[in-house]
């Protein structure tokens, strides 16, 4: 059949890949010019058992019916039989719901771990208060102070994120090895942006504390009791 590939010319039979099912219907799986010749004569594959049924239709839904009917009514304890459209759609809603999870994920996860750290922010500013107080009475900026605070904080912040994100690719790259047999592909723009958004809003709100470091820092706090 055409539309699932050919044999060899003159070859009885073909050798398929193991992960036949797959071709054509993710886009990096297409379909080969023809699938290679197989070393087995007709007698001998007649008694391999089947696998896989595909049957050619002319597309109509009174012939797809009629096929998918005969084919149920014949092997009732196997699944319902579908079309490649079909199975095209199952695999795309199955890979967008992943996808909108992993969305979830990142635009959750980044703020909570901005508000984590904006909380051992505010803790570390108040246990320093006092040294920051002193530098600022012999006449260190209050932007210098915070260029020394911002970075202890954003730079774990980004260090944690890249490594999430290389165990996240690894541990998809394993599953879908393991359940679908085939590799991730790079992600889109979507991702990319949907990243950044969740990193700008943890250092947002790291940012938020900074206020915090004018006010505990007056020449109040550096006076002795």
């Amino acid at each position: 059949m055409p539309a699932n590939s050919a044999c060899a010319p003159g070859a009885q039979a073909a050798s398929v890949a193991q992960n036949y099912g797959s071709f054509g219907t993710y886009y990096w799986m297409r379909w080969p010019t023809a699938w290679p010749a197989a070393d087995i004569s007709a007698q001998r594959l007649a008694r391999l058992p089947v696998q896989e049924i595909v049957v050619a239709t002319n597309g109509s839904t009174s012939a797809i019916e009629r096929a998918r009917t005969i084919l149920a009514n014949t092997y009732p304890d196997q699944d319902v039989p579908w079309t490649v459209r079909e199975d095209h759609a199952q695999s795309g809603a199955q890979l967008a719901g992943y996808q909108q999870l992993a969305n979830v994920v990142i635009l959750v996860s980044f703020p909570i771990a901005g508000c984590s750290l904006a909380v051992s922010v505010a803790a570390g500013l108040n246990d320093r208060k006092r040294p920051f107080s002193l530098l600022r009475l012999t006449g260190t900026q209050l932007g210098v102070l915070r260029r020394v605070v911002l970075p202890e904080s954003a730079v774990p912040l980004l260090v944690v994120a890249v490594v999430a994100i290389g165990m996240g690719f690894l541990a998809a790259q394993l599953f879908v090895q393991a359940q679908f047999r085939y590799s991730i592909q790079p992600p889109g723009i979507q991702y990319y942006a949907t990243v950044l958004a969740g990193l700008v809003a943890s250092l947002t709100v790291i940012a938020s504390t900074m206020p915090l470091l004018r006010r505990i820092t007056g020449p109040e706090t550096a006076r002795n009791e």
